[in-house]
């Protein structure tokens, strides 16, 4: 079981992820999450209904904000993408 991941890359893995699903957030519900396996720290699209025991899931909404520049663009919200990473143990 991985018990530490470096910041950097747990961020870098939630940011890529959450990328993903803006790029194709037609494809999915309005409830789709992010998760992370507790395991070895694997980053990816959830459906809602998915509740494995190793997982950890977030709301993928909570980790969006709107564009101030281009309305109806959504960007990754660092500072939730920050509150996720915070709730592991991370190494620098």
């Amino acid at each position: 079981m991985a018990e530490k991941i470096s910041r950097i890359t747990l961020t870098e893995a939630i940011r890529r992820t959450v990328e993903e699903y803006i790029e194709s957030e037609q494809q999915y519900d309005d409830d789709v999450q992010l998760q992370i396996d507790r395991t070895d720290f694997d980053v990816a699209i959830a459906d809602p209904e998915q509740d494995l025991p190793e997982c950890d899931y977030y709301p993928m909404m909570d980790l969006v904000q709107m564009s101030a520049d281009d309305d109806g663009r959504w960007l990754p919200d660092d500072d939730a993408i920050a509150s996720v990473v915070d709730e592991y143990v991370i190494t620098d």
